[in-house]
């Protein structure tokens, strides 16, 4: 007897898909309506935005500490609409069950929550490069309008690397409250209102730098009103709640 020759479909159905596969049908799923569509493509014209409000600089900015202010400013709001495209992104997954298709196409939930991490990545290269941009050429020329010197790039350097790192920890804060509450609603009112009350708290007199995201990036520049101990207490806490986030992320039922 002839064995029954397996559909043409069969193969390509259980060939597991690529990682380049998976982060595709992320940005896809990112992007899946006009109204997502039009959030995306507004997020970096809003990052430009505030930082045209943020950044206009003074004639009392003498001091690096005052110039520093309006840019910590940026790097927690500006990338507000960015990072809520992650968290709605991340949250909508569980939220309307969309992930259940792509643990069907490939069941490793390491890989689907690298996919996103991939996708934060990215975007996080996209507002720190627009923050950099913004900070060394348009802050700069409004302090030189004041006849006031730019002192960021007295250490440019540092100053670079205070800020991709302030970005990254904003993105991380973002992703790690998305992956914690799997409502797409829930998890993006708590990003917004948390980041507002880090503003409130932080802005000047740092009254939470302990369980602060931005933390390291303060440490860095060197406006942080606490020393080592309150950047491991923020360390540990962020770390800690990342590493529960993708634990939950990789037990969660998706039914």
């Amino acid at each position: 007897m002839i064995p029954a020759r397996a559909p043409a479909w069969q193969a390509p159905a259980q060939r597991r898909a690529s990682f380049g596969t998976v982060v595709g049908v992320e940005l896809r799923k990112m992007t899946a309506t006009v109204a997502d569509k039009i959030l995306v493509l507004s997020a970096p014209v809003l990052l430009v935005t505030l930082s045209l409000l943020f950044l206009q600089g003074g004639m009392r900015d003498y001091t690096l500490d005052k110039q520093l202010l309006p840019v910590f400013l940026t790097i927690r709001l500006g990338a507000v609409l960015m990072n809520v495209v992650l968290v709605k992104l991340i949250a909508a997954e569980w939220h309307y069950r969309s992930a259940q298709p792509t643990l069907l196409a490939q069941p490793s939930r390491l890989r689907y929550v690298l996919a996103q991490a991939t996708i934060a990545f990215g975007v996080w290269l996209v507002a720190s490069g627009l923050h950099l941009l913004m900070t060394f050429t348009y802050y700069r020329s409004r302090l030189d309008a004041y006849d006031t010197q730019f002192l960021l790039d007295a250490r440019t350097g540092s100053m670079v690397a205070t800020i991709l790192l302030g970005g990254f920890c904003m993105t991380l804060f973002a992703v790690t409250i998305g992956w914690l509450i799997p409502n797409t609603a829930g998890a993006i009112t708590a990003y917004v209102l948390l980041s507002l009350l880090f503003v409130f708290l932080q802005s000047g007199i740092d009254y939470a730098g302990w369980v602060d995201p931005a933390e390291p990036a303060r440490q860095l520049a060197g406006i942080a009103k606490h020393g080592p101990v309150a950047l491991a207490a923020s360390l540990v806490v962020w770390i800690g709640l990342a590493g529960v986030a993708i634990w939950r992320a990789g037990t969660r039922e998706a039914a």
